[in-house]
């Protein structure tokens, strides 16, 4: 039986689970504004213990790689980075937006909001992903086809749904931990800023 550790903190919801194979056998969440970083260890640690586990007997780990919360990616990738490199356990990496949309049964449009109009974006029907995770103008899913049709999810802390067994199946194994990055979609204010600067 594998033993996987499961987190996102991609958006406000900080999501850790533990499955046992393609069962999610606990989880806890922790609404927060920009605060992850104080919590998310605290919370896996937390998560493991109640399952009368340490993070040696941890098999596998899954984390959302975004997009997202620039912070919240961050610190999704250096924590599994860690946990990864010290104890030796395989990383995989999967769509934050699949992540926590992947246990909805019928076709899910998942949405994070990114500000002024903006969404990170994805469609999929259970397993298959129908549109790639994008960075979208809101407005203009109505005119795609795939998104028509589809339940809609702003992902926050009433609306999320997640299959460890469907997470784990459109996971990705990292063959290197040193070189994973996460999925930001878009560049930071700080870049664009730097950008205009370049510019003039």
């Amino acid at each position: 039986m594998k033993k996987r550790l499961l987190f996102d903190v991609s958006t406000s919801v900080m999501f850790v689970g533990y499955a046992k194979d393609d069962e999610l056998a606990d989880f806890s969440i922790r609404i927060a504004k920009r605060d992850h970083a104080k919590y998310l260890v605290d919370r896996i640690e937390q998560v493991i213990k109640r399952n009368h586990l340490t993070i040696d007997d941890i098999d596998e780990i899954i984390i959302g790689i975004g997009p997202g919360s620039y912070t919240g990616l961050r610190i999704a990738v250096m924590v599994g980075k860690m946990l990864a490199y010290t104890k030796n356990i395989p990383l995989r990496t999967v769509s934050s937006l699949y992540f926590m949309t992947s246990g909805y049964e019928e076709k899910v449009a998942a949405l994070i909001d990114a500000r002024r109009g903006f969404v990170f974006s994805e469609v999929h029907d259970k397993d298959q992903i129908l549109l790639e995770d994008g960075y979208r103008y809101l407005d203009d899913l109505s005119s795609i086809d795939v998104y028509k049709g589809s339940k809609t999810v702003f992902i926050d802390d009433r609306n999320f749904l997640v299959s460890a067994k469907l997470v784990y199946q459109k996971s990705v194994l990292v063959k290197n931990v040193h070189d994973l990055v996460p999925n930001y979609l878009r560049k930071t204010e700080a870049e664009n800023n730097h950008d205009k600067k370049s510019r003039s």
